[in-house]
């Protein structure tokens, strides 16, 4: 009773703290400081922070009872995440297998594990499991997810007869909606799953363009590429040479024509006066 006492007397601390933060200011942690900051020192017996980790018998309550036990307030009240530390028990006598057995349903491995490091150093290891309702192997999946993390720190467990199911003293779960799956449940018929306009607009293509005209569309062109010329090939001029003589009858006034330069310094005279009948 007086443990007990003592631990309602820590969580309104740790409350009254929360409250005096600044806005913005959350319970947060990172996977890193779950495992490392809070769950070894829990482990350890060290005096922990304020928190907004609750002690519970994790499986032996479905996600909503647990959820319900504190009035649906979330450790914290944006993501809508609730934090615990909790015992495990062995599922068989003769294993170290945990029961996943809880409340109405059971939770339900989801991927592999993954290591949990610190500067490099394996510190423990996080397991994600979904809940399903139900009995398995045919449970409901539902929404409800839970992040497990384990330390590597803890010290093995003395076991005190076959009797004994516990397998571990603490972990620390996480506990959350998937948001995604949320909203999919409650999406109205008229909402749909978002894909009604993708075939809407394949049907009505489909309506538009006769199956001959889409299947020559949908064959590949062959385009033959025009030759390429050189900027000057294309023009039947003939190269002279610049060196005028004295005696030359060429006025630039009248005919005033454009000299250019073409390949191997060949010169090609073109004239810009069309009142003179010029051009090439």
């Amino acid at each position: 009773m007086e443990n007990s006492m003592l631990k309602r007397l820590r969580e309104e601390e740790d409350e009254e703290y929360f409250r005096k933060l600044p806005a913005g200011h959350r319970f947060k942690p990172t996977d890193q400081e779950l495992t490392d900051y809070y769950l070894r020192r829990k482990i350890s017996g060290l005096p922990l922070p304020p928190n907004k980790i609750r002690e519970v018998n994790f499986y032996s309550h479905d996600p909503e009872t647990l959820t319900a036990m504190n009035n649906k307030e979330s450790s914290n009240e944006v993501e809508k995440e609730w934090y615990y530390f909790t015992p495990r028990e062995r599922k068989y006598t003769n294993g170290s297998r945990p029961a996943r057995k809880a409340g109405n349903g059971y939770w339900k491995a989801a991927g592999a594990d993954k290591v949990v490091l610190l500067k490099g150093k394996k510190i423990g290891s996080k397991k994600t499991l979904v809940f399903h309702e139900g009995k398995p192997p045919s449970g409901s999946k539902t929404n409800w997810i839970m992040h497990e993390y384990v330390s590597s720190h803890a010290p093995v467990r003395v076991r005190h007869g076959k009797e004994d199911m516990k397998l571990d003293n603490w972990v620390l779960c996480k506990l959350y909606k998937n948001s995604r799956e949320e909203k999919q449940k409650h999406r109205t018929p008229q909402e749909g799953n978002g894909l009604e306009w993708q075939e809407k607009v394949e049907a009505d293509i489909a309506a538009i363009v006769p199956n001959k005209m889409a299947a020559a569309v949908s064959e590949p062109i062959n385009m033959v590429a025009p030759p390429a010329y050189h900027q000057y090939e294309q023009l039947d001029v003939e190269p002279f040479n610049m060196n005028f003589e004295q005696d030359t009858n060429w006025i630039p006034e009248q005919d005033n024509p454009i000299p250019l330069v073409g390949e191997n310094s060949n010169y090609y005279m073109f004239d810009n006066n069309p009142t003179l009948g010029g051009g090439f």
